[in-house]
């Protein structure tokens, strides 16, 4: 075996344990003479490491003039594709014959990165350069070509098809590929792409190659992509399946469990990227949909508003509850558009257009209240549901006239009132009452220690921590130093100082 064979050999050992599953070794037989044994190559996926907030942009221009813009920030792109084959006298004499492609990047800009790497080759001649090549385009394309931090689809686009040569713009290109019908181009304006010498001799080849003006592109290049592709789609999809892959093989902490898991066993909420296991968030789903909550499929972090996707949903649970989400979500997206509402039986939501205030369902034959979602009651005023008094009570005691107004044409004034008899006394409750522990009666304090006697049930409890007492020793709660109301029987009550003395003060603390 020659020294250049054992070069190659080892070559494609070491890019095959530099980069994995990115390298994919293959021989190729010499099409011109069955003799010849076939030639080494190979396909390398170059994977760039982009900045933090790379940015990419679109910008779309209206029917009034003006443009707007699109950005999305990305972590990762397409890879760059280096498919490559070694000639017989490789690394020694002749550089590897390859083809450079992309999607996200045209032939005027690999046509930039193909002279760097043939200028590479120039100065490591006669060493191995699969390697070089490789780094230099994972670590130098974004800054060689301008994209620091944001890239532009206008500038990466393949524009129309161009008259292309066959011949290559450099001497070291592969002569088997040609320009035509590897890639729709764009006009190549930049000249200092071909600044070179136009007549190089070709070291595999022997062969003068010209170039024949500025419009070229080297026959080495492939842009991967239809000219009417919709590349800011594909560029976005591949960055979700990507951010999707890495995701799965780390490890996260569940914010609800507590337990870490698996990125796998994980779902990850957008945009703000708090992570909880697939066990809890399925809990949390099948609750939320049981009950008809769909509007809370959210991120359960406090003041978090993502909202999970359907996507997430349907994974996590089972079918039947999946299509009772589905038709909630469908209803709830009806009712926002005013005239059309879902049917107020739960067993039905058939999408009822609503006339006139009222709501006939053509499925179960109900017929609403097109306000209050109650049966249909004429010209009598709406009924306010209990859970949404609160709400109602507070528009109508701080609203201005015309809401005031309004609000009783369409409930009654009548009814307004009594209803807010009741809200002013419940919200008095709330404010100065506590529910007895076990009855859960409210019951208000006004005087007196912190001994409570409950005269619905007849338990005692404490008024500090709302524990029930022991009925034949209730004071010990305060006697206990282990306890939480140690020496608090009298906390919070008002006395007058000349009333007590110091027996009194020993005396409230009872045996």
């Amino acid at each position: 075996m020659s020294l250049d064979a054992e070069e190659q050999d080892d070559e494609l050992l070491a890019l095959a344990s530099i980069y994995e599953d990115s390298f994919t070794s293959a021989q190729e037989q010499d099409v011109e003479d069955d003799t010849h044994s076939p030639k080494k190559g190979g396909e390398i996926a170059v994977h760039l490491e982009l900045p933090p907030d790379f940015v990419v942009l679109e910008k779309h221009s209206r029917d009034t003039g003006a443009v707007q813009e699109e950005r999305y920030i990305l972590e990762h792109l397409p890879p760059l594709f280096i498919h490559f084959t070694f000639p017989e006298l490789y690394p020694s004499k002749q550089p590897p014959s390859f083809t450079l492609s992309c999607k996200w990047l045209n032939r005027t800009q690999l046509t930039r990165l193909c002279q760097e790497m043939d200028r590479l080759w120039e100065e490591n001649k006669g060493e191995v350069i699969m390697f070089t090549w490789s780094q230099f385009l994972k670590d130098e394309t974004l800054n060689l070509l301008g994209f620091t931090d944001t890239l532009n689809i206008e500038d990466i686009k393949p524009v129309r098809k161009h008259s292309l040569a066959s011949t290559a713009s450099s001497p070291n290109c592969d002569l088997s590929v040609s320009a035509e019908g590897v890639s729709v181009g764009d006009e190549f304006s930049d000249k200092s792409l071909v600044n070179s010498d136009s007549n190089a001799l070709n070291g595999a080849t022997g062969l003068t190659l010209s170039r024949q003006n500025s419009q070229n592109y080297d026959s080495r290049t492939i842009q991967d992509i239809a000219p009417k592709a919709n590349l800011l789609k594909i560029l976005r999809d591949y960055d979700d399946e990507m951010r999707k892959k890495v995701f799965a093989t780390k490890s996260y902490e569940c914010k609800v469990c507590f337990m870490d898991k698996s990125g796998a066993d994980c779902l990850e909420f957008w945009p703000c990227r708090h992570v909880y296991c697939k066990e809890c968030m399925t809990s949390y789903f099948e609750v939320q949909i049981s009950e008809g909550n769909i509007k809370f499929l959210r991120c359960p972090e406090d003041k978090c508003d993502s909202e999970a996707n359907p996507k997430q949903v349907q994974e996590l649970v089972p079918d039947t509850l999946y299509q009772r989400y589905e038709d909630m979500l469908l209803n709830s997206t009806l009712s926002s558009l005013g005239d059309i509402q879902s049917c107020p039986r739960i067993h039905c939501q058939y999408p009822v257009t609503i006339e006139d205030r009222q709501g006939h369902c053509p499925s179960c034959k109900f017929v609403f209240c097109g306000l209050c979602r109650f049966g249909w009651h004429g010209i009598e005023p709406c009924r306010i549901r209990k859970g949404e008094l609160r709400d109602i009570m507070e528009v109508y005691l701080n609203g201005s006239l015309d809401i005031k107004q309004g609000m009783e044409d369409r409930y009654g004034k009548k009814y307004l009132t009594t209803l807010k008899d009741e809200y002013l006394s419940l919200s008095y409750l709330e404010a100065n009452s506590k529910s007895c522990p076990k009855c859960g009666a409210k019951i208000e304090k006004i005087d007196g220690c912190n001994k409570m006697t409950c005269q619905y049930c007849s338990i005692y409890f404490c008024w500090l921590c709302m524990s029930l007492l022991d009925k034949s020793r209730p004071y010990e709660h305060y006697n206990n130093r282990m306890s939480p109301c140690f020496n608090q029987l009298f906390m919070g009550v008002e006395v007058d100082d000349d009333l007590w003395d110091d027996s009194d003060e020993e005396a409230a603390i009872f045996d």
